[in-house]
């Protein structure tokens, strides 16, 4: 169901084959915080902590004594007096994976300096429209002349509220340089993400940005976190460097069959069409479009023993052997699907390959790819970068809501379970959510773009599902009515009666529960910084109903109304008077409030 709105649509290209992501997750490295130990000369505003708290409004962060959380317990009044207030780790790195989870304070501002030189911002930028490189994210500015040059804003603001944690990732490319220590290329972030989004993606960083440690640039140097602008703390701090991958294939060969091979028994027993030596693994050796079989061998030159993920692209059917073992068995695929993977633990030293495709069908483009990988390394291609063709850009259906709330009916993935009946408002304010009208339970929250329907509308729709597009809040997707004796928590009794639309548009949902009628209505806070729900039951029994209005691991309250949920993932608040209650339920933590009012409260992230 489409409800009449101002419906935008956004297509936009996602990806081409030939840039080939990583696909071994990293061997992190975490930072210790259980002492100051694992950093250099500390100044007295750093230290390790048990706990830290704040509300979105508190312009300081609460904490208690403890280990696992480093906290920066800084204090504008000795600000800026000669002091040196950053802080260094012990280590220090060239190209470099790290992530880590910190929690601002209101107008608090800091950031992360890889090789001390090369600042990522982190500000309170909650509610901000539209970011520059000076907010939460950014990349920030070159100085020079009393002049700032440079900069890189974040594509969107996907920056929570103070108080809350937050994620960021970030992948750094260090300065390359030649033997004569001359710069030849330019530091690189290849990519930035804060709370799932991208950030950035190959941001080149002509040298070091303002406020950097030093203007000189060099392979290997610490990380620094800017400690004198505010309070910040940090937790699960882990790393990992990036290496370079030293491997090449040598003594190539080809041979080439048209219509007089299909499988390797065939090839050997068959005169090629052609054969000889190769300059590189080349699906162009192959002059036909269709009907061909090609095969390449050589040396796949090891530099350093490991665990070694092989991956191959090709239209037919193809694989990779490696000292005599099938490494990447024989599959069917064609270009534009998913890679061929395949692992083996290669030692230092040169191995016998054999890799091979035999494409039948007309249909599909030819081409044939090989890369490799391990962990905390970057992926390099073997092939010629001509062998596989750049395949046609999948499309991203960006659907915006621009001028009033469009509301979208789909499928949508929550927890991995597939639901049906699920409802997405998107707001023009960018703060959206969507809602399962089988159980009248919200999902997500989030904001800033509105919903990704590629799936639902893109070719055949499939799996017919849509995605928010911003930094999400995953909720528990649970019923508002709340049985303490229920185990699943899915409520058969709770019956979907449809929902009407207010003046602006919003929907309001209605619902029978026994003989309840439950009325929930659900609309974006004015400042767009959360959303505002309404509850209201009517009947004769409601004075015997709970009504939960958050369920997590971890409920908190930390003041005039105000919760933090799942260890301060998002805040609930509630209405003045209202008094919630805390309880247990299947192995989570229930905030619930009697159903006898109008209830009304605040999701705010």
């Amino acid at each position: 169901m489409l409800v009449r709105t101002s419906l935008i649509i956004t297509l936009a290209i996602s990806s081409l084959t030939g840039s080939f992501a990583q696909k071994v997750k990293p061997i992190l490295k975490e930072l210790p915080l259980n002492s100051m130990e694992a950093f250099k000369s500390p100044s007295a505003n750093w230290k390790i902590v048990g706990e830290v708290q704040a509300r979105y409004a508190d312009t300081v962060l609460g904490y208690t004594k403890g280990i696992g959380i480093l906290l920066n317990d800084f204090n504008k009044s000795f600000a800026y007096k000669g002091t040196p207030y950053h802080l260094f780790p012990n280590m220090e790195h060239g190209d470099i994976y790290l992530e880590f989870d910190f929690m601002i304070a209101k107008g608090s501002n800091s950031g992360i300096y890889l090789q001390s030189r090369y600042e990522v911002q982190i500000n309170d930028s909650w509610g901000v429209k539209i970011p520059t490189f000076s907010d939460m994210g950014g990349i920030y500015e070159r100085w020079k002349d009393d002049k700032g040059f440079e900069g890189n804003a974040p594509l969107k603001n996907a920056s929570s509220a103070p108080g809350l944690w937050q994620h960021m990732e970030i992948s750094f490319q260090a300065p390359r340089f030649d033997a004569n220590g001359k710069k030849t290329m330019p530091a690189k972030f290849n990519f930035v993400k804060l709370n799932g989004i991208t950030l950035h993606e190959n941001i080149f960083v002509s040298g070091p940005t303002r406020a950097a440690i030093a203007d000189d640039e060099k392979k290997l140097a610490p990380l620094m976190i800017q400690g004198d602008h505010g309070m910040i703390a940090i937790k699960n701090f882990k790393y990992a460097p990036q290496e370079e991958l030293n491997v090449s294939v040598s003594d190539l060969t080809y041979k080439y069959f048209e219509k007089t091979a299909k499988t390797l028994e065939e090839a050997a027993k068959t005169k090629p069409t052609s054969e000889g030596k190769a300059k590189a693994i080349d699906s162009r050796l192959a002059s036909a479009r269709d009907n061909y079989f090609l095969q390449f061998e050589g040396k796949l030159n090891i530099e350093e023993d490991g665990n070694y993920l092989l991956s191959s692209i090709f239209t037919g059917d193809g694989g990779l052997i490696i000292d005599g073992d099938s490494v990447i068995p024989k599959g069917w695929t064609f270009i534009g699907a998913s890679a061929f993977d395949g692992r083996k633990n290669l030692t230092k030293g040169s191995h016998n390959f054999k890799l091979w495709v035999n494409k039948e069908v007309g249909w599909a483009r030819s081409g044939l790819s090989l890369t490799i990988e391990k962990a905390n390394s970057k992926t390099i291609a073997l092939h010629a970068p001509a062998s596989l063709p750049e395949r046609a850009p999948d499309p991203l259906i960006n659907i915006r809501s621009e001028k009033e709330p469009t509301i979208i009916r789909s499928f949508m993935f929550h927890k991995n379970k597939k639901l049906t009946h699920v409802l997405s408002v998107g707001d023009p304010s960018q703060v959206h959510y969507s809602y399962d009208l089988i159980q009248g339970a919200m999902l997500y929250v989030w904001k800033g773009d509105y919903l990704n329907a590629t799936d639902m509308w893109y070719e055949r729709g499939e799996p017919q599902t849509s995605s928010p597009m911003g930094a999400t809040i995953t909720l528990p997707g649970i019923c508002p009515i709340f049985e303490s004796n229920n185990i699943t928590d899915s409520i058969a009794k709770y019956k979907y009666k449809g929902y009407t639309l207010t003046e602006n548009r919003y929907p309001v949902f209605a619902y029978e529960y026994n003989n309840l009628k439950v009325e929930d209505k659900i609309s974006p806070i004015e400042n767009g910084k959360g959303i505002n729900r309404t509850i209201n039951v009517e009947g004769n029994e409601k004075n015997n109903l709970m009504l939960r209005i958050a369920q997590g691991k971890s409920i908190k309250p930390v003041g005039n109304g105000l919760y933090s949920i799942d260890d301060q993932n998002y805040f609930v608040q509630t209405s003045a008077g209202e008094i919630p209650t805390i309880e247990v339920h299947n192995g989570q933590q229930v905030l619930l409030i009697s159903a006898k009012q109008k209830l009304s409260y605040q999701l705010i992230w």
